[in-house]
């Protein structure tokens, strides 16, 4: 996939951010000059583009032009229930997450459960891989750059390490033990696709299945917990060798865990 880089209509050049980005990302870099953006990708012959906003970069892509951006308001939402209401959040329960537990999140895609994790492990905590560029280089300054109202949430979110790389590779390299917790939440088998938030990162998701070697070896870098998000009737669970299962009966996502 080809990506280019531009700024808004009222974008000028460069400032140092959008410089320290361009050199990142290795992209290449092109003058926006009121020209639409399907024709800027049609010049430059390109699959995709980053528009550069001062809260953080947005890629449009595909045909329809969809936009993928980091915001944080499925995390934003669990964790305000859990602060205010108390009440349980599954995945939190499923790794059993405590402060200064580490985690390495395998699939952070839009970093929910990302987020999540930084907030009950505390800054530095948490390492989330994401095997495609662009969401990665997306997600990393979108996390970088998003302030809010919320000192707990943008503690939360600016604590989070995030990585270009497939878990595959990274796991084979990781060292015995050097994580707690290592989760999997990949593009589910079954699509819910009612879940509107994701429909863009569909588009850009790595579809591939998990390996049951990734399962192995996260087997041998967690401390305590593998855990895979996944829908009970995929039979994903099953495959892969869970044999622990947690969730409700009337919630169709569940949890499989490894205890180690």
């Amino acid at each position: 996939m080809k990506i280019i880089i531009t700024t808004t209509q009222a974008g000028r050049e460069p400032n140092n951010l959008l410089k320290s980005f361009i050199d990142e990302s290795m992209l290449s870099f092109v003058e926006r000059r009121r020209k639409a953006l399907p024709m800027l990708m049609e010049e430059h012959q390109a699959d995709a583009v980053i528009v550069w906003r001062a809260e953080g970069p947005v890629l449009y892509s595909g045909h329809d032009m969809e936009e993928f951006y980091f915001h944080p308001s499925m995390a934003k939402n669990r964790l305000s229930s859990l602060r205010k209401l108390a009440l349980p959040d599954p995945f939190i329960n499923a790794c059993g997450l405590k402060r200064d537990s580490t985690v390495l999140d395998c699939t952070m895609g839009r970093g929910a459960d990302a987020i999540a994790a930084s907030y009950i492990c505390g800054s530095g905590k948490v390492l989330g891989l994401e095997s495609v560029f662009a969401i990665a280089l997306v997600m990393k300054w979108g996390m970088k750059l998003y302030r809010s109202r919320m000192p707990w949430l943008d503690e939360a979110i600016h604590g989070i390490k995030v990585e270009y790389a497939d878990h595959n590779t990274y796991l084979k390299e990781a060292k015995d033990n050097s994580f707690d917790i290592v989760y999997f939440d990949p593009m589910f088998r079954q699509p819910r696709h009612k879940s509107q938030p994701i429909s863009p990162l569909r588009q850009l998701a790595d579809h591939r299945p998990l390996e049951t070697s990734a399962i192995r070896e996260a087997c041998r870098v967690a401390r305590k917990k593998v855990v895979v998000k996944e829908t009970f009737s995929s039979g994903e669970f099953e495959r892969l060798g869970f044999k622990k299962i947690m969730g409700s009966h009337h919630n169709p996502i569940n949890y499989g865990v490894i205890e180690l």
